[in-house]
């Protein structure tokens, strides 16, 4: 998962979209459906290699998950266990600090994983595995927020596109919806083909899909656009 943004709407709720860049000889992932792990339903897509996901939502949490940390690493020829993991893997504590004090970082890739709670946005929190060391942030519900995977780009690409989703919400700052958000991840920056929110570059690394989520006191929404097979659906979660 390589671009994920989040943007504070009416009613105390979120919405929370991602881009998943990956290589396009890559089995395609599994459509989002409801899954119990570890005695916690979790509804996500699921990728068929790790078994795993990259962005899901559970009664309490929405999480997501993009590769790297705070920079570009060297990849080893293997690891303890699948990114793809890290999500479900959470779910065994519920809990951002547990999940920082319990699980075992030791021989997994980089990542970053951030953590939206449902019922409260001013709780969001980011943790980075990278270099050998784990970090938390305790980051504000009430602005908006982009990241960008650290392995596909880098500072000045990172800093480009912010500016591109800073521009994108300040033209529309009267009628910010879910459909001007999916908006900017299907068209922003479509003029640098190397960097684009929407990507697809020449070696073969291209957005296949944008999953969005979007959270309300009394309602919960989830939308699926599978690009690589040209599908979309939109789910009520509750």
């Amino acid at each position: 998962m390589c671009v994920l943004t989040y943007v504070p709407v009416a009613e105390n709720g979120f919405i929370v979209t991602s881009n998943r860049d990956e290589n396009i000889a890559r089995p395609k992932a599994k459509p989002p459906k409801k899954i119990k792990i570890n005695g916690i339903e979790v509804f996500c897509p699921v990728d068929p290699i790790s078994k795993g996901t990259w962005i899901a939502t559970s009664t309490c949490y929405t999480m997501v998950l993009l590769n790297g940390g705070y920079k570009k690493h060297e990849v080893k020829p293997s690891y303890r266990q699948s990114r793809g993991q890290v999500i479900l893997e959470f779910t065994k504590w519920n809990d951002p600090e547990t999940f920082l004090n319990n699980f075992d970082f030791n021989g997994m890739e980089p990542f970053t994983l951030v953590l939206f709670k449902n019922e409260n946005r001013q709780k969001i929190t980011e943790i980075k595995w990278c270099s050998g060391e784990k970090y938390i942030t305790h980051l504000s519900g009430e602005l908006p927020l982009i990241w960008s995977s650290a392995t596909l780009y880098d500072q000045q690409a990172m800093n480009k596109r912010q500016s591109w989703f800073m521009d994108h919400l300040s033209k529309n700052q009267m009628e910010i919806s879910s459909e001007i958000i999916l908006d900017f991840h299907n068209t922003g920056g479509k003029q640098d083909l190397e960097n684009s929110i929407k990507l697809k570059r020449k070696n073969g690394i291209e957005t296949v899909c944008i999953t969005q989520i979007e959270i309300y006191p009394t309602a919960k929404f989830l939308f699926y656009n599978d690009l690589e097979n040209n599908t979309s659906n939109r789910f009520v979660i509750y």
